[in-house]
């Protein structure tokens, strides 16, 4: 018996990529246009972004990071009214550096992301990281 992936985890891979890709035309089908993200670990990005071109432009400071940063996906769940993503971050910067899995956790409205929490698993160790 084979068991379907949800249309919802398919569509968050999708967004996954486009971001990876810096995508911001895909992103447009994939958001909703009044999306929220919530960026709750402390760390120079903390706090809520409202509307697409503001999220992108969170994700893209992330990427522009003068250390280095890298994040890769891990695992994608789904079912018709949330998405959860666990990612693995890699941050460098000097001497210092961090590696721990964060949680995205989405909401669908309409089928597209309408709210996204990323939750650091590891808290603490990502304030530590930052306040350095």
């Amino acid at each position: 018996m084979k068991i379907q992936e949800h249309p919802n985890a398919l569509l968050v891979r999708q967004a996954w990529l486009a971001v990876a890709h810096s995508d911001i035309e895909a992103l447009q089908e994939f958001w909703a246009e009044d999306i929220v993200w919530h960026a709750t670990a402390r760390s120079p990005w903390q706090g809520d972004k409202h509307g697409i071109a503001s999220v992108f432009e969170y994700l893209a400071q992330i990427g522009e990071h003068e250390g280095s940063t890298d994040i890769s996906l891990v695992s994608v769940m789904a079912n018709d009214t949330y998405g959860a993503l666990i990612i693995r971050v890699g941050a460098k910067q000097e001497e210092e550096s961090l590696e721990l899995d964060t949680l995205l956790l989405c909401r669908f409205v309409d089928r597209r992301i309408q709210e996204v929490w990323s939750m650091a698993l590891e808290p603490k160790a990502v304030e530590e990281f930052w306040e350095r």
